[in-house]
């Protein structure tokens, strides 16, 4: 992970991120951001494959990240799904702090090294 992704699982994982400080989302001005708000805003399930029935998505994801090298068969899906979430939690840095985001550039490639060795 890149020093800038990390910062963001962290903030993610200690309620940082969005924010602790209510503030209007730059989308729909009658709402706060707030976790809730950004699966919505930003579509979160959808864009993580998956169903709205899981309450937190990223931290349903973060929390099957590996601890050690899988084996390849077990790490296919993370070459889908970990640059999705890099740029969701990148998008929504940006977004809280009232800018736009610019494209992240290679969301994930570090971890994703990592499993492919």
């Amino acid at each position: 992970m890149t020093c800038s992704e990390r910062s963001r699982v962290l903030r993610w994982r200690l309620g940082w991120l969005p924010g602790g400080k209510p503030k209007e989302c730059i989308f729909h001005p009658y709402h706060n951001w707030s976790r809730r708000h950004a699966f919505d805003c930003l579509h979160v399930h959808h864009r993580l494959y998956l169903p709205r029935s899981i309450e937190d998505p990223i931290s349903f994801l973060l929390n099957l990240l590996p601890l050690h090298k899988p084996r390849p068969t077990a790490s296919h899906s993370w070459f889908t799904l970990w640059p999705i979430l890099c740029t969701i939690l990148h998008e929504l840095d940006y977004y809280f702090h009232d800018e736009c985001p610019p494209p992240p550039v290679d969301p994930g490639v570090k971890l994703l090294n990592w499993l492919s060795k």
